[in-house]
């Protein structure tokens, strides 16, 4: 096995990942397993870095960092046919690696590249964008738009912020068609989600499988003052299922107009003036895990 490791030299802090990286290298050079690193310098980069490491001959690439370094190195991937995929998690949330259950520590992440089969999982497909973990608009971006604005980013950091957005935000308007079904909705949240949590931990979608070929649709119906605060309890602790105004729908593919163009989170990462247009690509990627 030779490994592309396309990194990102701040997740999680820049000291902290140096020791991470420095073990990685320590554990592969022990098992004289021939690896490539490639640093990302900016934002963005680790899809570029992906393109150029296949196209250069790569079978299998990993990304090392979070969340964020994660969705960029899916949007680089291609050539699935002939490539298999591994994460180290390195960031602050890392929650599409504790849905698959990878371990914390990055020397026993790496085991389960080295030791473990690839197998198919999903990810969702959007015009010119992909995301492996949670696609969403309403509150959530607003969520991320105050935990953007941290100077130090935590898990209860994003918590802090999901409480402010949510004593803040209003309701929105949309229409979705659903598996080719129209239907009008008001919700504080509209997220599409393969995986199960979002924000370090927060199980939006507590069912979810990436691997069955399904989106899990989460809507969220308006909640109003001191409700919120047993709402938002139940969905830390992801009982979701228990409060009454969500709702969770399995669906393959679905398209949302909104009342304005919406900011679209996709795996933690922000996009403005993009067609919320998704389906789930089931049976393509195959990833160690």
């Amino acid at each position: 096995m030779e490994l592309d490791i396309i990194y990102n030299p701040f997740a999680g802090g820049e000291k902290k990942m140096k020791k991470n990286l420095a073990l990685v290298e320590d554990k592969l050079n022990a098992l004289k397993i021939v690896y490539r690193l490639h640093r990302s310098e900016y934002a963005k980069h680790a899809i570029a870095l992906t393109k150029e490491a296949i196209a250069n001959g790569a079978k299998t690439v990993v990304a090392m960092g979070g969340d964020g370094t994660l969705n960029e190195v899916l949007n680089g991937l291609y050539n699935f046919e002939n490539i298999t995929f591994g994460l180290l998690p390195c960031g602050t949330g890392n929650d599409f690696a504790a849905h698959c259950r990878l371990p914390e520590k990055v020397d026993e992440a790496l085991d389960v590249i080295l030791t473990k089969p690839a197998t198919y999982i999903d990810f969702i497909q959007m015009p010119e964008l992909r995301a492996v973990n949670v696609v969403g608009t309403g509150l959530d971006v607003k969520v991320l738009q105050l935990y953007s604005a941290l100077q130090k980013k935590t898990k209860i950091g994003y918590f802090n912020s999901l409480i402010r957005a949510l004593f803040t935000y209003k309701c929105s308007h949309f229409t979705a068609v659903v598996d080719g079904v129209k239907k009008e909705y008001k919700s504080f949240i509209s997220a599409l989600a393969n995986a199960s949590m979002f924000g370090g931990g927060l199980k939006i979608a507590p069912g979810a499988d990436i691997a069955d070929g399904k989106l899990n649709f989460v809507y969220v119906e308006e909640i109003r003052g001191l409700k919120l605060i047993p709402a938002l309890l139940k969905l830390k602790k992801g009982k979701v299922n228990e409060i009454k105004q969500a709702h969770i729908e399995l669906c393959e593919k679905i398209e949302i107009e909104s009342e304005s163009c919406p900011v679209i989170n996709l795996d933690g990462e922000l996009y403005e003036n993009r067609p919320f247009s998704a389906e789930i690509v089931h049976n393509v990627l195959k990833m160690h895990r």
